[in-house]
């Protein structure tokens, strides 16, 4: 999750500020990289910055890894194996960023003359 955290970073960072998207933007679009159990407990922590969600994220995981755990041993419930949320790739991550800044580029694209 870190590691994760760190390339998100990099890639927003890199963003030019004329076009990085509004604050608030990354607060949205951060958790869709996860699954929906984890994207949801992030939500729900209601964090009012991209920092504080990612330092979130550890305890987070490992909140829906024991919910996991807890239920495979519930022989009443079966649990639909899914990707780890350590297993993010980076082409989840650029397209949440390409995401993020597509209605910037369109909002400042410069008026073509007719």
């Amino acid at each position: 999750m870190q590691d994760y955290c760190v390339r998100f970073n990099a890639v927003y960072n890199a963003i030019p500020a004329n076009i990085k998207p509004l604050n608030g933007l990354d607060l949205l679009e951060f958790p869709d990289s996860f699954d929906t159990d984890m994207a949801y407990q992030l939500r729900e922590r209601d964090p009012t910055t991209l920092e504080d969600m990612q330092k979130n994220v550890v305890s987070v995981e490992e909140n829906v890894l024991a919910k996991r755990e807890i239920m495979r041993f519930d022989k009443r419930v079966t649990i639909k194996e899914e990707a780890s949320t350590s297993d993010v790739n980076m082409d989840t991550l650029i397209r949440i960023v390409e995401r993020m800044v597509d209605p910037l580029f369109i909002m400042h694209r410069p008026e073509t003359p007719i």
